[in-house]
């Protein structure tokens, strides 16, 4: 046999060594792979994003049950707004701008019964301004403004009677100053003047602008002041036209062939000289019984019948209001034709 030279046969044997690694490499790096794969951390998965939970409700049921019974609506000649009883002897706080310039006013509280107004003190500088009124209520607890931080949730409180604004409207606190309070909230011009409440029903500051109130606080000194003082007579405001009255939950609403009183015209005559006023209404009918009496609004003295009482129609009836009766204000009381009494919470005003 013939020997390969030693040259020729190290060249194969080297060949053959790497042919064995390549083919022992084919063999294992898939295996390896596979098993570095398995040991290789996966990615972390993101978090599923979730929902913030509401924040719990500021008062609970009962506390606002309560609280509500302390705010009321205030009446001017063109626009209404809030107000919060703060003592026994029917003291309430309001928004100056609600008040000011020699406004008529009309007070309804949480009953849907109306009252006249006594200007009691106003602020223009702080922009609030204390009424009083023989309203019956629940005087609400003042707290501390200092405990709020920025986004607290607090409530703005409003008259329950009142159709057109939600008793209770949930707010946040977005800065707080030594001398105001910033709102993020639906707030509604009929707002204005009420309560900002946080927990327990304690009254925080008082609604003074669109997403604006005043630090309770501040309105201290000036409640100390005109605690006591006898105020002003406000003359009645007209009961407007744009403001509704939420129906009593725990009786029917009258039946629409009831007869109401809505509007007097003109609201206002003079003590000095008999005037005919037109009475609009519905339902109204004639007949020997027909009457028409003034009744004062705030006063046991002074009521009085009106003259010739005449029917025009079951919607329309005029009436003359004689000469020399006192300047106050007066509820309109009707007695139809056939004896139904019709108490109407519409008001005529004699004036000097």
């Amino acid at each position: 046999m013939r020997r390969l030279p030693k040259g020729r046969l190290e060249q194969l044997l080297a060949a053959l060594v790497i042919s064995l690694v390549l083919t022992g490499a084919a063999v294992l790096i898939p295996t390896a792979a596979q098993r570095l794969m398995a040991f290789r951390p996966s990615a972390t998965p993101l978090p599923t994003p979730t929902a913030t939970a509401p924040p719990a409700s500021v008062l609970l049921p009962d506390e606002l049950d309560r609280a509500l019974e302390g705010v009321v609506t205030i009446v001017n000649s063109h626009t209404f707004g809030s107000a919060f009883l703060i003592d026994p002897q029917g003291d309430f706080l309001t928004a100056a701008s609600l008040v000011g310039g020699g406004e008529s006013l009309r007070l309804v509280d949480n009953s849907g019964s109306m009252h006249t107004v006594l200007l009691v003190g106003i602020d223009s500088a702080l922009g609030i301004a204390q009424v009083r009124a023989t309203a019956q209520g629940r005087p609400m607890p003042l707290g501390n403004p200092a405990v709020l931080l920025r986004n607290d949730p607090v409530v703005l409180l409003s008259n329950p009677r009142i159709e057109n604004l939600p008793p209770a409207t949930p707010a946040v606190v977005n800065t707080t100053t030594d001398s105001q309070l910033r709102l993020e909230a639906d707030d509604l011009p009929g707002n204005v003047g009420g309560p900002v409440v946080g927990p327990g029903g304690k009254v925080l500051g008082v609604l003074t602008g669109n997403g604006t109130a005043l630090p309770i606080n501040l309105a201290q000194p000036d409640i100390a002041q005109w605690h006591g003082q006898p105020g002003t007579p406000a003359a009645l405001a007209p009961f407007p036209s744009f403001l509704v009255l939420r129906t009593n939950g725990t009786a029917s609403p009258p039946p629409s062939s009831a007869p109401t009183v809505q509007t007097v015209s003109p609201s206002r005559v003079s003590t000095g000289q008999a005037t005919v006023v037109t009475l609009q209404g519905s339902g109204f009918t004639d007949g020997p019984m027909l009457r028409v009496r003034f009744v004062p609004l705030a006063s046991p003295n002074g009521a009085f019948a009106g003259v010739a009482p005449t029917l025009v129609s079951s919607s329309t009836l005029t009436v003359k209001v004689p000469a020399g009766q006192v300047v106050q204000d007066y509820v309109i009381q009707l007695v139809n034709g056939d004896g139904t009494i019709v108490s109407s919470g519409t008001a005529l005003t004699v004036t000097p």
